[in-house]
């Protein structure tokens, strides 16, 4: 009896090793529309490189984008509010925006967006 046991235990054992997609597919439970808060910084980095993640943990995202080099490249502020549209669309809700600076060369404005889940 206890070589079938220990047969069993083998065999699954083998199993396991040999075909581990099973696991991958349990341990893999985001969807498409939720990111771990690593890939956050990682995707919106890569899609809107004029965008910086000030802060980051499990439930909260501080979005940073300085206006004078949003201006200067783009023109316009529209991919400060474009990366919140994104961040809006893996489940975080916009809290408040806010500045800081003088909008002087030395000081220049800051926007961050406060997001969270």
């Amino acid at each position: 009896m206890k070589i079938f046991v220990i047969f069993g235990f083998f065999m699954t054992l083998l199993f396991i090793i040999i075909n581990p997609t099973h696991l991958n597919a349990q341990l893999n439970t985001t969807s498409p529309t939720e990111l771990r808060a690593f890939e956050v910084k990682q995707k919106l980095q890569s899609l809107m490189p004029l965008i910086k993640v000030e802060y980051q943990s499990e439930s909260t995202i501080v979005l940073k984008g300085e206006e004078n080099i949003l201006l200067s490249i783009n023109g316009t502020t529209a991919p400060f509010w474009e990366a919140i549209d994104f961040m809006k669309h893996y489940g975080y809700s916009l809290v408040d925006v806010t500045t800081s600076g003088l909008g002087s060369q030395g000081n220049p404005t800051r926007f961050y967006a406060i997001m969270t889940k």
